[in-house]
């Protein structure tokens, strides 16, 4: 998936809560609320034909869970009817997510209510448009949920004016960034035809993006922004200026305690990047009870934030479990969910932190060490045969990945699940990457989900992609028990196609 389509997905996928009981006044955007719950989503895609190239249709929803920080990605089948139903776990009692299938070729908007079933349905044409129907709506329109993946919203937000900040001391370098993210913020949505509501939250979106992407990120942006506006003359090497502590005062103008930021998915983004700058000196969680880790926090982060108390601080504590849970794939210790229990009771943050623990017992029991291969010393062009043969008499399953490539880490995630139905098959999985990978952080990467492992240079990972046709990552090679080469695919192909050629490596 390119980087513009991931885009439109990440500014979409938005949780949205309400304190209201029944049906909410959709003058506002109700207020939010943080609750552990199945919503169900049922419809039709009207006078739907299935496509004889399109083997398990379905449609993807992309959905924002803010206390266990991720983004997921949920297949939904489709019947032959062009029917549909699904039960899907939610962090909020109404969320938004976003809803993309090949079938009908766009991605559009639709809300979820908790214990609730909402009722979609889906009109395509013969020009590839499409028009919706939902039953029940949160204070956005039928327009705003079609709307708000609109290419032009998102390409003036994209392409908006660009200056060399690389030239600026720290201090002029927000000031001018924040100068440009009004103006591109401002562009975008004068470009479309939006309520109020929906215009209140993508602004806040906006905000959000621009507050993880360059501020709260600024060696890597500012050395990117170097790069982008290089000449010739210029030195390769660029050592951006280290922030001190002072210079995240920025975060004051946020107002990070702002309830209608739950509406937004890059909020809980926000959380695991202050969690993760050094400079900020917030510890790991660990077995500290919640209540003594968030004084050390609040002295280090109250002047910058402009607060001492609110949500932000319990969503930050919640984040702090998710780092553990999504970066090591490790459960909560007996300590961890005392104190969780301590702290949150019986409410729907312990809630939600629990039940995913749950999924966390189940894929840790399927992680074993990482196994680190030399690469083997053979021609170039021999290179993926060599790396077959070591695993002779099982079946190989082998993913070319990379530590920065989102959607391969989102299909580590998903797969999770499939290795469970086939933990004891016999099947390995085989993981390549390559430089552009930091070495560091690929080593660090790998304990999550153990396998067989490779770590290629940049002549043998473009010789083999190319070698198979392929233009992009995540990408799959499947070998059956005698070194057959059975099937490839760029993309993760969904649960029910992986299943499917994993099961055909076994015959």
């Amino acid at each position: 998936m390119n980087i513009y389509k991931r885009f439109l997905i990440l500014i979409s996928c938005i949780s949205f809560f309400s304190c209201v009981q029944g049906r909410p006044d959709n003058s506002h955007l109700p207020d939010p609320q943080i609750k552990a719950g199945i919503a169900k989503l049922s419809g039709k895609i009207v006078n739907y034909l299935p496509k004889e190239d399109i083997e398990f249709p379905s449609m993807t929803l992309f959905l924002a869970y803010p206390i266990t920080a991720e983004i997921v990605k949920l297949e939904i089948p489709i019947n032959n009817d062009g029917s549909f139903y699904s039960e899907i776990p939610v962090e909020c009692n109404m969320s938004i997510g976003t809803i993309y299938s090949s079938v009908f070729g766009k991605y559009f908007c639709i809300n979820l209510i908790s214990g609730k079933e909402v009722r979609l349905e889906i009109f395509p044409d013969k020009a590839s448009n499409i028009k919706i129907n939902l039953s029940d709506n949160i204070g956005l329109s039928t327009n705003d949920l079609l709307t708000l993946t609109d290419d032009k919203m998102a390409l003036k937000f994209l392409q908006g004016k660009s200056e060399a900040l690389y030239k600026l001391k720290l201090d002029d370098f927000v000031h001018q960034t924040t100068i440009l993210m009004e103006e591109r913020i401002n562009s975008a949505i004068n470009s479309v035809d939006l309520s109020p509501n929906a215009e209140k939250f993508i602004v806040n979106e906006y905000r959000l993006t621009y507050l993880k992407g360059s501020l709260l990120t600024y060696k890597e942006f500012i050395s990117l922004n170097y790069r982008n506006f290089k000449s010739a003359e210029m030195p390769e090497e660029f050592i951006p200026e280290k922030p001190g502590k002072s210079y995240y005062k920025f975060l004051k103008q946020f107002n990070l305690n702002n309830p209608l930021y739950l509406y937004n998915h890059s909020y809980f983004e926000i959380f695991q990047n202050i969690l993760s700058i050094d400079t900020l000196n917030i510890s790991y969680i660990a077995d500290t009870p919640i209540e003594n880790w968030l004084i050390d926090v609040k002295a280090n982060l109250a002047d910058l934030v402009g607060f001492d108390s609110g949500q932000f601080y319990d969503m930050l504590a919640a984040n702090a479990y998710a780092k553990q849970f999504n970066d090591e794939w490790t459960p909560l210790s007996d300590k961890q969910k005392e104190n969780i229990k301590t702290y949150w009771g019986n409410g729907e943050i312990s809630k939600i932190l629990f039940r995913r623990n749950e999924e966390i017992v189940k894929l840790s029991g399927l992680k074993s060490a990482p196994v680190v291969n030399e690469t083997p010393a053979v021609p170039i062009e021999k290179l993926m045969n060599a790396i077959v043969s070591k695993y002779k008499g099982k079946a190989v399953v082998i993913d070319f990945w990379a530590t920065w490539c989102g959607p391969c880490m989102d299909a580590l995630k998903q797969i999770g699940s499939i290795k469970t139905e086939f933990k004891d098959k016999n099947i390995v999985y085989v993981y390549i990457t390559n430089t552009s990978s930091k070495k560091k952080e690929w080593e660090a990467k790998i304990k999550s989900f153990g396998g067989e492992h490779y770590y290629l240079n940049k002549e043998e990972w473009t010789y083999l992609l190319d070698s198979f046709d392929f233009t992009g990552i995540p990408t799959y090679l499947f070998y059956d028990t005698n070194g057959v080469l059975k099937n490839k695919h760029t993309g993760y192909p969904g649960n029910e196609k992986m299943r499917k050629m994993m099961e055909e490596l076994l015959e």
